[in-house]
């Protein structure tokens, strides 16, 4: 059988490993908390996005591989690591690779998977 075409599961799982692509997202975790604290308590799911803001800011290091896990799986993520597919990602590359992921990118998988990280009341 043939390997899957990248991007695929083992791109997302190795780049997800990578430290330093961990220690940019535990930053872009951090950058999304402070803004989600300074929006209106108005905002949708505010106060439960709030309390994990809070969970977060107070240990940072329990949630990077979390958030890693879940931004290496976001499209536009892997498709800046793996070179929209040209180029499969190894242990041997992946530090290389996952340096080409850009801020924005990683900020926007952030930023929309945050509240998947809640209990939103009602759903």
């Amino acid at each position: 059988m043939a390997a899957t075409p990248s991007p695929n599961y083992s791109d997302k799982y190795i780049l997800s490993t990578d430290p330093v692509f961990i220690g940019r997202v535990r930053q872009s975790m951090i950058a999304a908390c402070v803004s989600i604290k300074n929006e209106a308590v108005t905002a949708a799911y505010h106060r439960d996005r709030e309390g994990l803001v809070v969970a977060i800011m107070n240990a940072p290091e329990n949630y990077k591989i979390l958030f890693a896990n879940s931004v290496a799986n976001d499209a536009n993520v892997v498709a800046d690591a793996t070179q929209a597919g040209a180029v499969p990602l190894t242990l041997a590359n992946v530090a290389a690779q996952a340096a080409l992921v850009t801020d924005a990118h990683m900020d926007v998988a952030v930023s929309s998977q945050f509240n998947s990280f809640i209990r939103t009341p009602g759903i």
